[in-house]
């Protein structure tokens, strides 16, 4: 809203002592203030220059004057500062060219925003539009603006900024939640050492559960209703990811970088979740275009094998679509269920001629299918996403030598020698990290993009603030992975994957692609 901002120069009013709840007014004027719509239902227009009118959700006061209310610089023109402090400044105020006022008053403000005039009798810059409302929707304005400079995001104080994470503590996976905590408690420690960010310290507020009999999605509850927080920073919630992406959508609270298996590339419908690596869907497609470029000469019959999965299942589906763009005719399908795999199916799979296989079971089940096609003397090529079964692949008989392909969205190549010294630093205050290298990578990678992302949004800090500057990084190197880009509809950084072969004697992995991106839906 360009026309308030100059009428609510000169606004005189009371403001709140402390933050409390909004009031049913206060509340009625934030989303005038945020959206240029009138929460009674009535009818709000703005007028720019002579005659051209336009909805007042198209030129919101936001938009200028931004979250905080000290002004937005856009296109040449400086907003004024429309905070408390500001506003009631007792002699008046002169604006940049010589224009001077007396103090405003609630009515003057209304006539600033509704006539571009102030108490002086000066019109106002021609750029600022003149708003038409009800008197009951300015007079809901005026108290959000009498409230606006004590608003404070949550978790976010002047010395101090609070983050949230969700890891395993208790349990089976318990050495894998204390090997991330290491790492992130590590950089915090480092951080804050150093000065903190523009001025604040960051405070990690650890949610731990009992990954033997919970999902971890009570604990984050549990922390967002005791400790507010300004984000949600790596984690790692097994069984519990959509759920806790959800969360992070009605909440409206920045996830940066979850350790999981599962991400969308589509922002749409999580805005709020920003993921690092391709899960396995995505390894899954790139397998398949290796798959269609480099075996078409072993034929074009191909199984797809995955467990009963929401997301596996998608994932097949998306492989065989790849395949069969690509013109491979005969790729079926086979679906099993967790915990009761069948090797004997490769008995099957083998009388019908198949020479490809898409594997997207865990390490235990790939261990058997690779027992039962050894005792039948058989070796398909086999295609696996590398998060899933890679500990299985380097184990698999001898006959499947230059048979095995996985995907992987990092390679140590990606490590640039700064960043992995850094990292270095960090592993090795970490009690636990025998193992757990790519959990620690994921949480150091999330770190750094968060901390990139504070950076830009400056002191006047808000998560409306950080989304955007999140969405705006483009090919942002956090040195241990792949450069990431996000945008308004992606939320995947790294999508894509590179293709490597297993060298079953070494036991060791060689790369066989460079980095693979597909286009959507190709």
């Amino acid at each position: 809203m360009r026309a308030l901002p100059l009428l609510l120069c000169a606004l005189s009013c009371a403001a709140a002592a402390s933050p409390t709840p909004l009031t049913p007014r206060e509340q009625a004027g934030r989303r005038i203030y945020f959206e240029g719509e009138s929460p009674t239902g009535g009818s709000i227009s703005a007028t720019l220059g002579a005659n051209v009118r336009l909805p007042g959700s198209a030129v919101p006061c936001v938009n200028c004057h931004g979250e905080d209310g000290s002004g937005r610089p856009e296109g040449g023109v400086l907003p004024p500062d429309i905070t408390w402090t500001e506003l009631t400044k007792p002699y008046g105020h002169v604006h940049p060219g010589g224009r001077k006022h007396p103090v405003l008053e609630d009515r003057s403000v209304a006539r600033a925003v509704s006539e571009g005039i102030d108490p002086g009798g000066n019109r106002l810059d021609a750029v600022m539009p003149r708003y038409s409302m009800s008197w009951e929707d300015m007079s809901s304005l005026l108290a959000w603006l009498k409230r606006l400079e004590h608003e404070r995001e949550p978790g976010v104080t002047d010395s101090a900024l609070r983050l949230g994470v969700v890891l395993p503590t208790r349990g089976r996976l318990a050495e894998l939640g204390q090997a991330m905590r290491g790492v992130l408690e590590a950089w915090c420690a480092e951080l804050n050492a150093s000065g903190g960010i523009h001025g604040r310290t960051l405070e990690l507020v650890i949610a731990g559960y009992d990954s033997d009999q919970e999902t971890g999605l009570a604990s984050a509850q549990r922390m967002l209703g005791q400790e507010p927080v300004f984000a949600l920073l790596s984690g790692f919630l097994p069984g519990a990811e959509k759920e806790l992406a959800a969360l992070a959508e009605r909440e409206a609270l920045p996830l940066i970088g979850p350790f999981t298996l599962s991400a969308r590339k589509d922002g749409t419908p999580e805005r709020h979740v920003f993921f690092l690596l391709s899960d396995a869907g995505e390894q899954a497609r790139v397998l398949a275009e290796y798959a269609a470029r480099e075996l078409s000469r072993e034929g074009t019959r191909a199984a797809i094998l995955h467990p009963e999965d929401e997301g596996l299942a998608g994932a097949a589906r998306a492989a065989r679509a790849r395949l069969q763009a690509r013109g491979w005719k005969q790729v079926e399908l086979l679906r099993y269920t967790r915990g009761a795999f069948n090797p004997a199916l490769a008995e099957d799979l083998k009388r019908k001629g198949t020479r490809v296989m898409l594997f997207l079971g865990n390490d235990e089940e790939l261990a058997a299918l690779l027992e039962k096609a050894r005792t039948l003397g058989w070796a398909p090529y086999l295609l696996l996403p590398g998060n899933l079964s890679a500990r299985a692949a380097v184990r698999a008989p001898a006959l499947f030598q230059g048979r095995i392909f996985l995907a992987y969205p990092t390679l140590p190549s990606d490590e640039q020698p700064r960043a992995r010294e850094a990292f270095s630093r960090l592993q090795a205050s970490t009690p636990a990290a025998e193992g757990y290298r790519m959990a620690q990578v994921s949480a150091y990678t999330a770190a750094t993009l968060l901390t990139e992302g504070l950076r830009r949004s400056g002191r006047q800090l808000s998560r409306k603030k950080l989304l955007g500057h999140l969405e705006g990084l483009y090919a942002f190197e956090p040195g241990l992975v792949p450069p990431l880009s996000y945008g308004p509809n992606r939320r995947v950084g790294a999508w894509g994957a590179y293709v490597v072969t297993v060298d079953l004697a070494a036991r060791s992995f060689r790369p066989v692609t460079g980095w693979m991106e597909l286009p959507d839906g190709g």
